[in-house]
């Protein structure tokens, strides 16, 4: 059964890929429905384009990360499920170690940090080579779809050609009248470690590439459009509106910027209702006096409100106990230590409960419930999501399709497929076709 929280949790995550898969998907659909209307011929050549694309954009870089894994790191016996970012504080780095959730996870610990160098320019070198070969491959699905596509235009146009021959010398001998005919229509680390900063490396060379290969002026502007709205959309547009909505809820006296998933749960309102945010922040507060200190609390006080909040939006990765091959790994109760705990994202998980427990005492002294504060704080950050979604596919799978489509119909010469067009032209020349 799908879980509503998860659902809305996953959809206003920042660093989740489902968002931009989404969008993007609007986007292509978009885009492929309004090239259909100018003709099929070109309508499936952005059908396979934006399927390609997307299919090339969503998983190759996943796919070679897996590859290289394991290949490479198998090769070297060194464990890639390993944060490299752990690397860069020793003290935190030795209570990674001391907390490992197993004995394995111990030893391969120990043996990346007797080999930190090499593991070190294995992660940069899996970070490079997935996105280079992914890149790669999207060039490579581009001249295929090319080809493929001017090769079907020939053999279309040679076709309607004959077609035309053959009918314009049946009417000639039964001395009847031609039929009309209708044509076919640390900037490294930010990006190494953050999937949707590895699509942004992406994205921007899909982009790059779409408008160096660009066939014609027609699409060279189409791509121009529809790429300068994606990203803007997808990278930008989204979390904008997304901040805003939460600003102007906050100003109301209703936070909405921590996880959904921790906002529906019923034990994260018992917490405050019973005052264990009071004592769990005391806590948080007493901890917060050096990172390697915080880093220690967060192992040994799995029962505060902070430390819970932080495990259930993820921001503290668990330990997943293999199964074996096909089997969903068991989600324990240890903290993952080869992951990496980005801890001012976990002061920041501080800060937002502080701020939400001020905002409930206020609300139940001006006579609410608590029932009534948490069921408007879950329908505003659903509803926060739902805009943020909803806008972002209506601009990218209505109006800016819509803008290319009313561009091309409303200039006249510039309606029909103009790789069509320029092929046709130059058979003409070959004399294949008159």
């Amino acid at each position: 059964m799908v879980n509503v929280a998860t659902v809305f949790s996953t959809l206003g995550n920042p660093n989740s890929l489902w968002p931009l898969a989404i969008k993007d998907t609007a986007s292509s659909a978009g885009m492929t429905v309004a090239s259909y209307v100018t003709g099929k011929e070109e309508g499936y050549d952005r059908l396979i384009d934006e399927g390609g694309t997307e299919g090339v954009w969503l998983c190759s870089i996943p796919a070679y990360k897996y590859c290289y894994d394991k290949t490479i790191f198998k090769a070297i016996d060194l464990d890639s499920k390993f944060d490299a970012r752990n690397l860069k504080d020793k003290t935190v780095l030795e209570k990674a170690k001391e907390y490992a959730p197993t004995k394995e996870v111990k030893n391969n610990i120990e043996k990346i940090m007797k080999n930190e160098s090499l593991f070190k320019k294995a992660a940069t070198g899996k970070f490079l080579a997935s996105t280079a070969l992914a890149i790669g491959t999207y060039i490579g699905l581009t001249r295929w779809k090319q080809n493929y596509t001017e090769n079907k235009i020939r053999k279309n146009l040679l076709a309607e050609h004959n077609e035309k021959q053959a009918k314009e010398k049946e009417a000639k001998n039964n001395n009847l009248e031609n039929p009309n005919f209708k044509g076919l229509g640390s900037v490294v680390e930010s990006f190494a470690f953050s999937p949707v900063k590895n699509m942004w490396i992406l994205d921007g060379s899909i982009t790059a590439e779409r408008l160096a290969d660009s066939r014609n002026t027609q699409e060279l502007v189409g791509y121009a459009i529809k790429e300068a709205s994606l990203l803007f959309f997808l990278y930008y547009a989204g979390g904008k509106i997304q901040e805003i909505i939460e600003n102007k809820a906050a100003k109301k006296g209703k936070p909405i910027n921590l996880d959904a998933r921790v906002l529906e749960d019923k034990n994260f309102q018992k917490a405050f209702e019973n005052n264990e945010v009071e004592k769990s922040l005391e806590e948080f507060k007493k901890a917060n006096t050096s990172d390697v200190a915080l880093y220690e609390f967060l192992h040994k006080n799995p029962d505060n409100l902070v430390v819970k909040t932080a495990k259930k939006s993820d921001i503290i990765g668990m330990y997943k106990e293999p199964q074996g091959l096909f089997k969903k790994s068991k989600v324990t109760d240890k903290i993952d230590t080869r992951k990496f705990i980005d801890l001012n994202e976990v002061k920041g998980v501080n800060e937002k409960i502080e701020q939400l427990y001020k905002e409930y005492k206020k609300a139940l002294q001006n006579g609410d419930t608590s029932d009534k504060f948490f069921n408007g704080i879950k329908n505003l950050k659903r509803k926060s999501i739902i805009t943020n979604i909803a806008t972002c596919i209506f601009a990218l799978g209505v109006v800016t399709p819509g803008i290319m489509l009313a561009k091309r119909l409303l200039k006249g010469d510039d309606k029909e497929f103009q790789t069509k067009k320029d092929i046709r032209e130059q058979m003409i020349k070959e004399g294949l076709i008159a």
